[in-house]
């Protein structure tokens, strides 16, 4: 893997101090296992003109890069919410060309390169060379960028809060399981965006197999195993639908 997978790691840890006493069972939790989100249909296929970054540590590519992204996934989310009922808020969206501090109220780790910020509903990403220095022409930006808008699916459509209610303390039963079912099904919202879009980028099916290896790397006992993410990003990219994200009611084997 050529960068370290981060997706997800500053959340877990401002989880741990949001966790409640006693661990209920995600399965109890209508807002997890039947959300209006599951509701909503195939995400039609649009376009989404994506020019990949042909240099390295080209920034202003790297900028109108997101920004473009970003206005595709306002724009598929917001139709696609719309048909579950859900009202729609676009993220902030802050491009940084180095490390912050801090971000959301954590200090900001050596490793880290973007984070979702659930309070400011905002979405951080530090263009430099951890991202922009190795392969910028490759799929790596772009699935960071739609995971972490994902995670503002999560939080729009309430699946967030409710993860929160039923999140045990860290290092208690069920603290891993649960964090995995969060982050595997933003992988497949990922995969079921990228899918809607796929046909009008200039890429291969072999791009896209390359970027599921990457993504999953060596596995993680809290984002899941290799085997886990890519089942869950080839389930969203393959059905363009969230209820096939629905990963409350799936076997523990398919969150390991």
């Amino acid at each position: 893997m050529r960068r370290t997978l981060i997706p997800g790691l500053v959340l877990t840890v401002a989880l741990a101090g949001l966790a409640t006493p006693a661990h209920a069972d995600p399965a109890d939790d209508p807002q997890l296992t039947r959300n209006a989100l599951y509701t909503s249909g195939t995400i039609p296929r649009s376009t989404c003109a994506e020019k990949p970054i042909k240099r390295r540590n080209d920034v202003a590519a790297a900028k109108a890069y997101v920004t473009l992204l970003v206005g595709c996934l306002d724009r598929v989310w917001s139709k696609q919410l719309a048909k579950a009922g859900v009202k729609f808020r676009k993220p902030k969206v802050k491009l940084l060309t180095k490390d912050p501090a801090s971000y959301c109220g954590l200090k900001w780790g050596k490793a880290d390169y973007s984070d979702y910020c659930e309070d400011k509903r905002e979405i951080l990403f530090v263009l430099d060379r951890t991202l922009l220095n190795v392969d910028p022409d490759d799929l790596w930006l772009w699935i960071s960028v739609a995971s972490r808008y994902a995670e503002h699916v999560q939080y729009l459509t309430g699946i967030e809060k409710a993860m929160f209610k039923v999140l045990p303390e860290e290092g208690e039963p069920g603290y891993d399981e649960t964090l995995r079912r969060t982050f595997l099904q933003a992988y497949c919202l990922t995969g079921a965006f990228t899918g809607s879009v796929y046909q009008s980028m200039p890429r291969r099916a072999s791009d896209w197999r390359s970027i599921v290896k990457d993504w999953a790397g060596p596995g993680d006992k809290t984002m899941g195993s290799v085997k886990s993410v890519t089942y869950w990003m080839n389930r969203g990219f393959n059905s363009r639908n969230p209820k096939y994200c629905n990963t409350w009611t799936a076997s523990n084997a398919l969150v390991a």
